[in-house]
Order: structure tokens, then sequence, then C-alpha cells
């Protein structure tokens, strides 16, 4: 009940703020680092400047296969921006995100010789030959989580601007790190 209510906050503040004023709009490109996955991801976003220091961002990201294990999320964050210097700003977000994470599950023979079976075995992965199949298998599963961080942004021109970005997802029994470097192009 407590997440729905956060949600359904975000989201009434989110419509009611984006049709209230406009402002400065961005999209861009992500590249990250996640703990859990303990692999790297890519992504786009895209950005609102509902205020002249607050900011909606909506991204995706990809994170790559490692070990069987793939994963994605959407996130939608806001941003405070504090300006700091000329052409740097700093802010702390905090958002939602859904991620979904995709494991292969089973073994196939194709391609594996008795020794690389054997390995397995003596690895401990799997007790017998028995468990080796000619198909593999897969388990997704999708939770809601809550996205708490901070960024720094540097703009390289009134066009273009990189970020450096770190956020905590709260996901159950898949909290992780995310850290992230981007650039955006606004228009």
């Amino acid at each position: 009940m407590k997440k729905l209510f956060v949600l359904m906050s975000f989201i009434a503040l989110g419509v009611s703020s984006v049709f209230a004023q406009k402002g400065e709009k961005a999209v861009g490109v992500n590249l990250g680092y996640g703990t859990e996955i303990s692999n790297l991801g890519i992504g786009a976003k895209f950005q609102y400047g509902i205020t002249d220091a607050i900011r909606a961002e909506a991204s995706f990201n990809y994170f790559l296969k490692k070990d069987g294990a793939n994963m994605w999320d959407v996130n939608v964050n806001a941003h405070y921006l504090f300006p700091i210097a000329d052409k740097f700003k700093v802010y702390p977000l905090v958002g939602l995100t859904y991620a979904n994470c995709k494991v292969d599950m089973g073994w196939s023979v194709e391609g594996m010789s008795p020794e690389d079976i054997q390995d397995l075995i003596d690895a401990g992965i799997i007790e017998d030959a028995s468990e080796v199949t000619g198909e593999t298998s897969s388990e997704s599963e999708g939770r809601v989580g809550v996205n708490l961080g901070a960024g720094i942004q540097y703009d390289l021109s009134s066009k273009f601007a990189i970020n450096f970005e770190v956020k905590y997802q709260l996901i159950k029994d898949f909290n992780q790190a995310v850290f992230g470097v981007g650039i955006a192009y606004k228009f």
C-alpha cells in the first residue's frame, strides 16, 4: 500500500507540473555499471525542465548478459539542480524504477564435449550428466523499486551536457548501486 501511495504521488506531481510550465528538453545516452548484475549497461534518457531548478527524467537501461543473466530497467526520476559554478550543476535524485532480470536455467549439450560436462560436475555446478539437457530455459522476474542518488552535470555548450551519476536502486531482493556517465543534447 505504501509503494502504491508513493507511485501515485509521483505520477500526480509529475503530471500537474509538466502541464503547468514549459522548460528545457534534452535527449541523451548513458553508459553504466550495475553492482548486482555486475556488468555494463547502455541506455537512453529524456529530460524535461519543469522549472529552472527541477527536472524530470525518464530513462531506459539494458545491462549486458553475463553468466546467463541480463537485466533492463525503466526509471522516472526527479532532479533538483544546484548551480555550483558557471557550467557545473549538482543534483540529488529521487524516483521510481521497474527492473526486470532474466536468468537462463539449465545447460545445453550443444557445443559441449564430455570433458566440458565433467568439468561442470567437478566444479559442483551440476551433480551428474542427467542435469544437462538438449534445451535451456529461462526465468524472468520484474519488480518496482525506488531510486535514490546524486549526480553532477557539466555543460559543454548551450546544446550539450555531460553528467556522472550514482544511484541506489531499492528493489526487493535485488538492491544495487548504479554508476553512470552520459551525454545529452538540449533543445
